[in-house]
């Protein structure tokens, strides 16, 4: 659905050829927010034109290089994007995340390791907060940054609370 959502958006302001699409999304501001995988654009980009919510709209060529499809949302697409973003925000993260699996096996690992595996998550999530005020001028919105700070915020409280409590009971 984000890589949909992403292709929709982008032509949404304006039309566009596949190269310029995949170059869009792989710059730097825009790649650590929204990952994707460069074949899912074009296989996704085909399916939205089969499906009639994108259209090409021109065939261009720049000197020597191959001839380049333009596109732009058609009418039926845009009703399409405007569903997909009242579904991106109705819809909630799923429960599946590593950590939690490995929350849930604590006793497969030493406690000496689990330990220091927490405080190498507390370091990454602190350099993952770092990024983030390194990335922040180029992110889409403000609020994107809002949300990922708190997330991320959470995320390193539960882990030092984590780490604490496991020096508190075990006396280390």
């Amino acid at each position: 659905m984000l890589t949909r959502l992403l292709i929709l958006w982008l032509l949404s302001e304006q039309s566009l050829h596949g190269y310029r699409i995949k170059r869009i999304l792989d710059e730097e501001t825009l790649a650590v927010w929204f990952p994707t995988r460069v074949g899912s654009i074009y296989a996704v980009l085909r399916t939205l034109v089969r499906e009639g919510q994108v259209e090409a709209v021109a065939v261009e060529r720049e000197g020597q290089r191959p001839e380049r499809t333009r596109y732009a949302i058609t009418a039926q697409g845009r009703r399409h994007f405007e569903e997909l973003l009242r579904r991106a925000w109705a819809s909630l993260p799923r429960f599946a995340d590593p950590i939690d699996a490995a929350v849930a096996s604590l006793p497969e690992l030493e406690e000496s390791e689990i330990d220091e595996l927490l405080r190498e998550r507390v370091e990454s999530l602190r350099l993952r907060l770092a990024e983030l005020d390194r990335f922040e001028r180029g992110a889409p919105a403000p609020e994107i940054v809002e949300r990922r700070r708190a997330l991320l915020e959470a995320e390193l409280s539960w882990t030092e609370t984590m780490l604490e409590r496991r020096g508190a009971e075990t006396g280390r």
